[in-house]
């Protein structure tokens, strides 16, 4: 058996200038609010323009609503699970249309209809821990 008592477990915070850096550098994140059917959890592929979070969807999709101001969380992560290390992003803020912003899907199908998410507060972490091989 493997004696851990060397290796360090901790969980550092990102500050928000490094965190903005990493949503530069992924293209799929999880946008999270509470819809009327309750809490939803939907991936989506995004950019970022300017400081906005845009993506866009079909129109009359759940993700769709958002284009109405509505509180969200949006995150992002890289978790190397055998390693149990790895960084996760979160984003809160307030959804809205994509008036004024120069965006465009990602896909060829019919995603008409943009959201941008409006950043208020940004956090992360510094995840090293123990993988735990059960």
């Amino acid at each position: 058996m493997k004696d851990h008592t060397d290796e360090v477990t901790y969980f550092a915070a990102i500050e928000p200038d490094e965190c903005r850096r990493l949503l530069r550098t992924r293209a799929v994140g999880r946008v999270a609010w509470t819809a009327p059917e309750g809490l939803m959890v939907m991936p989506v592929n995004y950019r970022l323009v300017g400081e906005h979070i845009v993506f866009h969807t079909g129109d009359g999709t759940l993700l769709s609503h958002l284009v109405e101001p509505t509180d969200v969380g949006f995150q992002i992560d890289d978790i190397q699970d055998d390693e149990a290390i790895g960084w996760s992003v979160l984003v809160r803020g307030r959804s809205g249309g994509v008036e004024g912003l120069e965006t465009r899907s990602w896909m060829p199908d019919d995603r008409s209809v943009g959201i941008a998410i409006t950043p208020q507060w940004l956090g992360g972490r510094i995840v090293s821990g123990r993988p735990d091989h059960h």
